[in-house]
């Protein structure tokens, strides 16, 4: 049996085949034409042309691997998809993008998100969430206030990774609850709220909603033609890229982390009952097995390292970096204003504390986001959820030996590194996870870690230090936290 995960992304897409026991018969990453087409200062967009044609691209190249190393494409059981959480595209009665898909990062609704959070209050509080301008639903009533023609001519508001499974089985109309929550979906009643209609959203434009991993059909011929898929393989309800990152790494039973730093830094653990934040920084997911997915995503992450970019490789800048942690700076490196985890404050600057000169710029940038992550594991635990002393972890900030070796120091924990580290690995647990009984026990049989970091106590010592002074300068940089 073999499993295929897709992951639509910010920059692209990544496709892997993997079979029951989590080895990889075949991967391929395809790269968008153009990472935002925007006209509008500060929007966000990108053409669902472009995620149809890197995710074919992607498809045809797995497929091709398989076919060279003489594996039917028949023997692909399930297909699931993740995609950007809270992007949205309008798709007319034909399944036609009405417009560019409006990506997760677009702040065009915060207006509307203003509205959301005045009329569902009651929704927000049940869930433990806040809407903001990242949210589905906000920038659905965007379009209902702004783009009245566009509404009329909507069939569905699909999110990102219902339109690619709509390419693959036909059925564009269909979501499931874990790129839904941003849309408003009760989670706990499974169904849409009557204060979505009241905002002047039309239900009927809302997709049927099913959970991670339930069939939604098989490929059609057409897409099995052109892909080289099999018309028998079925595609399964997918997630939002964060959630799969995190099944990726390992969080899938009750007091399991995982923390995963890509283009931005992602905390998620599973909690046994619903978790309420009362900053609305962090909310909670739900699981097939009826167990809640905590955590929140932070502004801050990986792309940092952008501020480092030259001629230089990343292996050999942390060659060079080696030598110079602990640095003495303490920063928290945002590439604009406003952050969303872990903790809220729309005007939050970043802010750098000592001498990023001679080579400590970069090292210094992966330990402010270590003192973030330290900081939210700090606020799990404030919430009732304490965080053992070994965390999963996953994104490309895994690819870097320094940055595990500085963030495992900063924690204090055990870093455990998977041997797939892609959200797309997590699309394919949730694709196996109905042969094999359920998504826990496709975790147990195809995740394998292949790298542990232990936490260096000489460095663990210095940092912390440093850390008690980054408190101090975070409560002087933000007017909310000194209140």
């Amino acid at each position: 049996m073999l499993f295929m995960g897709i992951d639509v992304g910010t920059q692209g897409a990544r496709c892997v085949v993997a079979d029951a026991r989590g080895e990889i018969a075949a991967a391929h990453s395809e790269a968008f034409a153009s990472v935002n087409i925007a006209r509008e200062e500060g929007w966000r967009e990108q053409s669902p042309a472009d995620w149809r044609a890197a995710v074919g691209a992607a498809i045809r190249a797995c497929t091709s691997q398989l076919r060279a190393a003489g594996i039917g494409a028949a023997q692909i059981r399930a297909i699931s998809i993740d995609g950007t959480s809270g992007t949205i595209v309008p798709l007319d009665a034909q399944n036609q993008p009405l417009t560019n898909g409006v990506m997760y990062n677009d702040p065009r609704a915060r207006a509307e998100a203003a509205l959301v959070h005045a009329r569902m209050g009651a929704h927000e509080a049940k869930l433990g969430l806040r809407f903001g301008a990242s949210f589905s639903l906000p920038r659905i009533l965007w379009f209902v206030r702004n783009r009245p023609d566009v509404c009329a001519r909507t069939r569905v508001f699909a999110h990102q990774a219902d339109y690619i499974a709509g390419l693959l089985c036909g059925e564009y109309a269909v979501s499931d609850y874990s790129n839904a929550l941003k849309t408003g979906y009760d989670l706990i009643d499974h169904r849409w709220p009557d204060e979505i209609a009241a905002l002047g959203v039309d239900p009927a434009k809302l997709p049927r909603i099913v959970r991670p991993g339930e069939p939604l059909g098989r490929v059609t011929r057409a897409a099995a033609e052109a892909l080289g898929l099999s018309p028998e393989t079925m595609v399964v309800g997918g997630s939002t890229d964060g959630y799969a990152s995190a099944l990726a790494a390992g969080a899938v039973r009750a007091g399991s982390w995982a923390s995963i730093i890509g283009t931005t830094f992602v905390l998620k653990g599973v909690t046994p009952q619903l978790v309420i934040d009362p900053d609305g920084s962090s909310y909670s997911h739900r699981l097939p097995s009826g167990e809640w997915l905590l955590g929140g995503a932070s502004n801050l992450g990986g792309r940092c390292l952008n501020l480092c970019a030259g001629e230089r490789s990343l292996a050999e800048m942390d060659a060079a970096s080696a030598a110079l942690i602990p640095t003495g700076v303490r920063c928290y490196p945002l590439l604009g204003r406003g952050e969303r985890f872990p903790f809220v404050d729309a005007d939050f600057e970043p802010f750098y504390v000592g001498d990023v000169l001679g080579g400590r710029l970069y090292p210094a940038l992966m330990e402010g986001v270590g003192f973030a992550e330290r900081l939210a594991l700090e606020k799990m635990h404030a919430l009732g959820c304490p965080v053992g002393d070994c965390v999963c972890t996953a994104g490309g900030a895994s690819r870097s030996p320094l940055w595990l070796k500085i963030r495992a120091a900063i924690l204090g924990r055990r870093l455990m590194v998977p041997k797939v580290v892609d959200a797309a690995m997590g699309s394919a647990l949730v694709a196996a996870s109905g042969e094999m009984g359920s998504l826990a026990d496709a975790a147990d049989q195809m995740i394998r870690y292949d790298r542990v970091v232990e936490p260096d106590a000489a460095l663990s010592a210095r940092y912390d230090e440093l850390y008690r002074r980054f408190l101090e300068d975070l409560r002087r940089n933000s007017p909310a936290r000194r209140a």
